[in-house]
């Protein structure tokens, strides 16, 4: 049975951040991955953690204290048994993803979700992925008269806790997530123990540098050296001949026995593989009779339309074909801002698209013909076969969505523009004073906030708003000294901030 694997681990600085990008974009060298495999890991979520965990809080407007939890590293994955292939195109690496976006979206909210990188260089798929834990908080403010005040905090308490209670809620909560994907919880309270690389890597050499070579050899059991070991009857023994054999025959059985003894112990060390190139000649030969059995298998599965994988399961090609017609489609679908471009990068991935003669089906009051997906290995598959999502409606409102995120992205890429270039204006006016800029901000009045929010936001819709609302309280709360660094970023970007050529940079 397959199970769900989920760990965190809490960054208190910038630098255990930006350590965690070093390794999650293999800058430093990481033992356990494969350097040939490493073009497969995707950047699923976000650019750079570093960046993006600066982004959000700077967006939030949030107070950082010297003991706050920075952003929160979540590692998780499956039991390797549950993914067919360790590749970015594999269905279940795919529909795990899926719902582990899902997941972590509900449990810790969309926005939070900063960064999701998935790694295909590994034995098994897993992935990371960063979350920044801010909640908004209410709290009352004021001595005398006690007001209420909403505003943004980081608070990873409320999801890891101080206990290990927590933490386990968390993973019953993110097993019950993957139920439908048939993984299951681990055991509740187990004693089981992470063991990070570098420790694995020290055990093992620990394991070696100890290990001892154990030679056994089987004892020479001949008749002749029992016959041998019986002397010759005395006077005594002539005269009971009968007692004189029994006393032999014991004495021979006794040597023999112990003889026995010994064979049976090396036997059972050779069971333990201390005797591995005694029985290396036998256990080729045995190997090599299994292929021949295990080939006669496959041809007649074959004929049949299935086959054995390694694990010695049958596996219904067929199904194995469409699942990686799917995960491929859904690979160039993450991208495709067109049909066109969708059945060209569907080509170099050996899938063309081919239409059925009689099948057909209606959007809105259109109609089109089925896809008939041809990757060469086989009879073409139908759209049909594979699902709504890969017949031409589903292939349609991907690609629009799609076209609909871009839009968004670039709106909101304006958006920041014009924004920055608002805020470089007011430095400009203050002859870029940082001192000046945070009193001008922070007296401002709703109306006066409200008409910088519409008059920058209004041309790039409902997120535009929203982010211009969400930076501007940020400023608002900043302090002088990090509106003078925001102040030097805008400088070195190009922007006019007041002061002239040569002049030193002032609070």
């Amino acid at each position: 049975m397959a199970f769900a694997i989920l760990r965190v681990t809490k960054m208190n600085n910038m630098g255990s951040i930006g350590g965690k990008d070093s390794h999650e974009l293999r800058q430093r060298e990481t033992l356990n991955a494969d350097p040939e495999r490493a073009e497969l890991n995707r950047q699923v979520i976000g650019t750079v953690a570093l960046d993006d965990v600066k982004e959000r809080l700077g967006a939030a407007g949030v107070s950082i204290r010297k003991d706050s939890v920075l952003a929160i590293d979540v590692f998780a994955t499956a039991s390797p048994e549950f993914f067919k292939e360790n590749h970015p195109d594999d269905i279940r690496c795919k529909v795990f993803q899926d719902s582990l976006i899902q997941f972590l979206e509900k449990e810790f909210g969309k926005d939070n979700l900063v960064s999701l990188r998935a790694h295909y260089d590994e034995t098994s798929p897993h992935w990371h992925a960063t979350i920044v834990p801010i909640r908004e908080k209410t709290i009352k403010v004021g001595r005398k008269i006690k007001t209420e005040r909403t505003e943004n905090r980081l608070c990873a308490k409320d999801w890891l806790g101080g206990d290990r209670h927590t933490l386990s809620k968390l993973q019953t909560r993110f097993a019950d997530s993957m139920k439908h994907l048939g993984l299951q919880r681990g055991i509740m309270g187990s004693q089981a123990k992470h063991v990070e690389v570098k420790q694995f890597y020290t055990l093992a050499k620990e394991a070696v540098s100890q290990s001892v070579s154990v030679q056994q050899h089987f004892p020479l059991i001949n008749p002749d050296r029992y016959s041998k070991t019986i002397g010759k009857p005395g006077i005594l023994d002539r005269l009971d001949p009968e007692e004189y054999a029994q006393k032999a025959v014991k004495a021979a059985l006794s040597e023999l026995s112990a003889d026995i003894d010994k064979v049976n112990h090396s036997v059972s060390l050779a069971k333990q593989n201390e005797l591995k190139k005694a029985a290396t000649p036998v256990i080729n030969a045995l190997t090599q009779k299994g292929k021949d059995r295990r080939s006669q298998a496959e041809q007649a599965l074959s004929k049949l339309g299935y086959r054995l994988d390694q694990h010695g399961q049958i596996i219904d090609v067929l199904e194995e074909r469409k699942n990686a017609i799917r995960g491929t489609i859904l690979n160039v679908l993450t991208n495709s801002m067109s049909p066109e471009y969708f059945q060209q990068e569907l080509a170099k991935k050996g899938i063309k698209i081919g239409s059925s003669k009689d099948d057909q089906e209606t959007i809105g009051n259109k109609t089109y013909k089925v896809f008939l997906y041809k990757d060469g290995k086989g009879d073409p598959i139908s759209s049909r076969d594979l699902g709504p999502e890969f017949m031409v409606n589903g292939i349609f409102e991907k690609i629009s969505k799609n076209q609909e995120a871009e839009q968004e992205r670039i709106n909101l890429e304006k958006c920041k523009k014009v924004y920055d270039a608002t805020i470089a204006g007011i430095f400009a006016y203050y002859n870029g004073s940082a001192i000046e800029v945070s009193k001008y901000l922070k007296n401002l009045q709703p109306n006066e906030k409200e008409d910088i929010i519409n008059r920058i936001g209004e041309d790039h819709g409902t997120k535009g708003t929203f982010y211009v609302q969400s930076r501007l309280q940020a400023d608002i709360n900043k302090s002088e000294f990090q509106l003078a660094g925001d102040r030097d970023k805008l400088r070195r970007e190009g922007h006019n901030i007041g002061l002239k050529p040569g002049n030193n940079l002032k609070m």
